[in-house]
Formats: structure tokens, sequence, C-alpha cells
């Protein structure tokens, strides 16, 4: 399966996978070679693939999933607001930002929904790339 993971800063991964794992809006999904035909949106968290090489992780934002079929094999494009390889996360620094942002929330006096909703998305970020640096040996 041939999996592109992209950014609005450029590409991310573009390599042959053999099993993907990703966190669906509404829950985790694998992918196999032989899928059939998909798309599904995408929240923070952790994007897990294996290539030949062993297993990698990635932190991810909201975004896309496709799976199309191209012959005999899967093309895997996915597109997301941000990602980070999890073994470029600063695991100790990736933590104090997450509570930071959970201390943030604690005593937050949000003035409406939209601030609200955007000290979520900072923690969904933060618990991602918390995740995603806990999976690297």
């Amino acid at each position: 399966m041939q999996l592109t993971v992209t950014t609005p800063r450029g590409s991310l991964v573009q390599m042959e996978v053999d099993e993907i794992a990703a966190p669906g809006a509404v829950g985790e999904f694998g992918i196999l070679p032989g899928h059939i035909p998909f798309m599904a949106a995408l929240k923070p968290g952790v994007l897990f693939y294996r290539t030949k090489d062993g297993p990698r992780f990635l932190a991810v934002g909201d975004g896309v999933l496709q799976v199309v079929q191209s012959g005999e094999s899967n093309k895997i494009s996915v597109l997301v607001d941000r990602g980070e390889a999890a073994r470029d996360i600063d695991r100790d620094t990736a933590t104090q930002e997450l509570a930071a942002v959970d201390a943030e929330l604690g005593k937050s006096k949000a003035e409406t929904a939209a601030d609200v909703k955007a000290l979520l998305a900072r923690r969904a970020w933060a618990a991602a790339r918390v995740d995603a640096a806990n999976r690297v040996k």
C-alpha cells in the first residue's frame, strides 16, 4: 500500500506500508492490503503504520483519510492540519505542554464557546503528541 501523509507545510510520509491504524472521528480503525475504497474524518491522535523496517508513529491533527484502489494495491492519502513524527517529539516537553493546557482548562474563565473550543483543540493536539512520544521505544 502506498501511504502519503500531507500537512499544509508539506509531505510528512510517502512510502510503501503493510498496515495502518488511524484515529477516526468516531473511533480508531485499521487498514490492511486489499481494503475497500473508503473515506474517513480524523481527529487528533496517533497514526500508526508498519513498514518492512518496523512500526512508526505520527501525532496527527484533524483531517481526512482516503483509501482508493490502484490496480492490485491501495493508495492511502492522509491530509491533516498538522503532524509530527513521534521520534521527533520531546516526551518531557510534550507532557509539560499537556499539563499546562489542563491547568488552563481547569481555571479557565472562557468568555465564549469559541474560547473553550480552542482550548480543547490545544489539549487534543498536546495529548496526541504525548501519546505518540510514549509509543516510541
